[in-house]
């Protein structure tokens, strides 16, 4: 005779009773909560050029001339407060406009990278060794970022690719990977998708700057050069905003199909 028996839950699955599972999604409240370091640094750096003008240039100033000052090592130490400031959750997208905004576009964005790429490692050793425990504690609470997890060991490059192109912060998303069992290699491969937001950031500090500038010395009145900077800038936020969530619903689809494929079916429910 057939006989029910009950059917444990796996975390991000959603079925109850045969009920079909849905899709994993990330809480909206979250996904929100992400976009906030960009909402505020946006929001700084337009008080800033607006009320502040050439007074936010002379500071930028002063801090551009003590980094030249210490020469190469000003570049060294930056990177290196970067990649720590990163891995205890300092917003990186402030890091990345001061970046800017100090060192100029091109050396400000390779000061970037390499800081990103180092404080990556370091939070994929953390992950692998003292802070495993502690991520899978709150994986556990938390089932649509552990069903991506899941999903990650499933379509391991694919997947890590399309999570750097999302705004989630970038600590975070190393710590969650890295206590998930990811490879190293392919791990700090995927590190480079996150470029397109960081010469964003770099470039809004380097904007900002010059036109702190030219508030400052033509009384507020931008040249037609400066509205075109500004709006090259607007431009590249609204294309990142559409390809982070094309690269978001690739994920959630992904997530669905490894909780899918993690939850029993209708007739290993039943036992014989």
């Amino acid at each position: 005779m057939a006989m029910n028996c009950p059917r444990a839950i796996l975390p991000g699955d959603n079925r109850i009773h045969g009920a079909p599972a849905r899709s994993p999604r990330l809480p909206g409240h979250a996904r929100r909560a992400e976009l906030l370091p960009y909402a505020a640094a946006g929001t700084l750096l337009l008080v800033s050029i607006f009320l502040l003008g050439e007074e936010a240039h002379r500071h930028i100033g002063a801090l551009e001339a003590w980094v030249t000052g210490m020469g190469s090592w000003g570049t060294l130490v930056f990177v290196m407060s970067y990649s720590v400031l990163c891995s205890l959750f300092v917003p990186d997208v402030l890091l990345g406009l001061v970046a800017g905004a100090v060192f100029g576009l091109l050396p400000g964005l390779c000061a970037v990278f390499v800081g990103t790429l180092a404080g990556s490692a370091l939070q994929y050793a953390l992950s692998r060794h003292l802070l495993k425990p502690r991520i899978d504690r709150f994986l556990a609470s938390r089932p649509a970022l552990e069903s991506i997890q899941h999903a990650v060991l499933g379509q391991e490059f694919r997947l890590q690719i399309l999570i750097r192109l999302t705004p989630i912060n970038r600590a975070m998303t190393s710590y969650v990977l890295g206590a998930a069992g990811v490879g190293f290699v392919r791990f700090m491969m995927a590190c480079v998708a996150a470029l397109p937001y960081l010469c964003i950031e770099v470039y809004a500090g380097y904007a900002g700057k010059h036109l702190a500038l030219a508030s400052g010395t033509t009384g507020g009145a931008w040249l037609h050069h400066d509205l075109l900077t500004l709006g090259g800038l607007g431009v590249a936020i609204v294309l990142m905003f559409f390809i982070a969530r094309t690269a978001r619903r690739a994920i959630e689809a992904a997530s669905a199909e490894a909780t899918a494929a993690l939850a029993p079916t209708d007739g290993e429910t039943t036992k014989h």
